[in-house]
């Protein structure tokens, strides 16, 4: 793993699949080896299920964080003291569930209920300062 994941570069090519999928081809630091290997992504269009985007940046030194709410979906990565930690949560049933966790939980704060940020706003969330990016609720 590098000394400053954010000197990292995340670079792909993409190609246009028979399905209207995109494959997204590259390479990437293995954290295990901390050398490079290649990747495959696929990507894909889902439909939005339930209301509201948000989408916020983190602020401050030393970390860089993004957390985003789509619909019934959240998810967040990012940084803190050179360890990345990444979490995907599904609301289901009134509760938001934890679909997918590495690392700790506290470096992507899960964004609930309404809110009324503007673009370029800073707020606080999960004790910390973020710049809101997107906000459509």
């Amino acid at each position: 793993m590098p000394l400053e994941p954010l000197s990292v570069l995340d670079e792909g090519l993409f190609k246009k699949l028979d399905n209207g999928d995109e494959l997204e081809t590259g390479e990437m630091i293995n954290p295990d080896t901390g050398g490079l290997m290649p990747y495959e992504e696929v990507w894909r269009t889902v439909p939005v299920e339930g209301a509201g985007i948000v989408l916020l940046e983190s602020l401050g030194e030393g970390d860089k964080t993004f957390v985003g709410r789509i619909g019934k979906w959240f998810q967040g990565i990012g940084t803190r003291d050179g360890v990345v930690s990444a979490m995907r949560q599904e609301f289901v049933d009134g509760k938001w569930e934890v679909r997918f966790l590495m690392g700790s939980s506290d470096v992507v704060p899960l964004i609930e209920g309404e809110c009324s940020w503007k673009v370029g706003e800073q707020v606080e969330v999960g004790g910390r300062r973020w710049k809101v990016l997107d906000c459509e609720i």
